[in-house]
């Protein structure tokens, strides 16, 4: 009997590390993991066993990067299908906005834009019932009051150009601010990327999810801040996890992530935004918009 195959991005650490280890643990599927460089990736090769993990170069702020990662996936398929792509790596940059070499916002490519190359490339090779995984954040959502804790006022969407390239229609916020506001806008159009492709003929078959795992302190998420912010993040706030409202750990996502959407039966309806309690994940009123989504869609791939 064929194992199953599992794509990933992000998996070497984070949430991406537990949903690895989580797979590997539930089954002995094959796990195709992207990473930029994989000859390093020390952490994933000591949860995944050796026989089910294959780890490929790929960083999805490179579209060059992204369509060989793919090219790499359906070459090892051999006939099989791909079961479900998780779509978790992830970057937020606090200082001084970076562009790829394509010119894009560093931020947007990597959280968005090489997520929708990637599921477009090898949506052809997923199995009926497939399911592909996008990860979104309270931080879309300017009256979510943690995110508003830490700084953010929600995403600042205009069109899928401007997200991209990652420009501000907020001059009163300042360097650090702008650059919230960009990671808030990338989460936004990863809900729209999920919600508007679960529509389309090219993705009939499969269900397409954007999940939002809460805030996970003690990931590498804070590695930006300050000293002291970091020493919160790490030493304290994971205490929080499971007290405090939408606080989770790396594990209690990862585990909801593959227990119930990869692996569980499919209890959601394909374009479900749904958070790592198994409720429908809390959304600003744009980030229900299915026409602003689908807009989103066409003009993001027109520019890739």
């Amino acid at each position: 009997m064929m194992t199953a195959i599992h794509v990933m991005t992000g998996a070497t650490s984070g949430l991406g590390l537990e949903v690895a280890r989580r797979l590997a643990e539930k089954t002995r599927d094959e796990i195709v993991a992207g990473a930029r460089n994989p000859a390093n990736a020390v952490d994933l090769k000591q949860v995944v066993p050796a026989g089910q993990l294959v780890p490929l170069r790929l960083d999805t702020a490179s579209p060059d990067l992204v369509k060989a990662f793919a090219s790499e996936v359906r070459q090892r398929l051999g006939g099989r299908k791909i079961a479900s792509l998780s779509c978790i790596a992830g970057l937020q940059i606090l200082g001084p906005q970076k562009l790829t070499a394509d010119g894009l916002d560093e931020t947007f490519a990597t959280n968005v834009a090489g997520h929708l190359l990637l599921a477009d490339e090898l949506s052809e090779h997923l199995e009926p019932g497939a399911v592909v995984i996008t990860i979104g954040s309270g931080t879309h959502d300017p009256s979510n009051k943690l995110a508003r804790r830490a700084g953010f006022a929600g995403a600042d969407f205009t069109s899928a150009a401007a997200a991209m390239r990652g420009e501000s229609t907020r001059p009163e916020r300042d360097e650090r601010g702008r650059a919230l506001d960009r990671y808030a806008t990338s989460k936004l159009c990863a809900i729209y990327h999920a919600t508007a492709a679960a529509t389309e003929p090219a993705f009939a078959d499969v269900h397409f999810y954007c999940f939002d795992p809460g805030l996970m302190p003690g990931t590498g998420l804070a590695r930006q801040q300050n000293a002291a912010v970091r020493f919160v993040w790490k030493r304290i706030m994971p205490f929080l996890a499971g007290l405090a409202e939408g606080v989770s750990t790396p594990e209690r996502s990862a585990r909801f992530l593959v227990d119930r959407l990869i692996l569980g039966p499919r209890e959601y309806p394909s374009g479900g935004h749904i958070e790592f309690t198994g409720k429908p994940a809390p959304a600003s009123n744009e980030a229900k918009d299915l026409s602003t989504a689908k807009r989103f869609l066409m003009e993001a791939r027109a520019m890739l």
